[in-house]
């Protein structure tokens, strides 16, 4: 046999044939979950001080003992607080709390017997499921 220069054909002698196919598929699932709603135990304290119109500290002594003991608590225990001076609820940029301390970073320093409340509250988890 003679072979033809142009012929260029390549055989390859296998004994089966794979083809493969890659594709992908994408399912969207709905699942509802059956959360009964639950109230929360929520735990509030207030610390009460009067000012002296003079200072921009304030500590666990300046408490009055009266409305509660327990000082100023440490905001790391406690989910939020919110100040009160004069009974208007103070910006957070206005003052900072530390256990044991108020600090005013306010250039106005409250007026002589004006009221300062500096309020904890503390979400605690569990609870017990609300009843419909």
């Amino acid at each position: 046999m003679r072979k033809k220069q142009n012929d260029q054909r390549h055989v390859i002698a296998v004994p089966r044939v794979y083809d493969w196919v890659n594709r992908t598929t994408t399912i969207h699932l709905s699942v509802d979950l059956l959360i009964p709603p639950q109230i929360l135990q929520v735990e509030t304290y207030q610390y009460n001080s009067i000012s002296d119109g003079c200072k921009t500290v304030y500590t666990n002594d300046d408490e009055l003992k009266e409305y509660g003991n327990r000082g100023i608590l440490d905001p790391k225990n406690v989910s939020f607080i919110n100040l009160f001076i004069n009974g208007v609820l103070q910006p957070q940029n206005v003052y900072e709390v530390q256990e044991g301390k108020l600090i005013l970073n306010s250039a106005d320093v409250p007026l002589k017997g004006t009221p300062i409340i500096l309020q904890f509250v503390t979400i605690k988890q569990g609870g017990r499921h609300h009843q419909d």
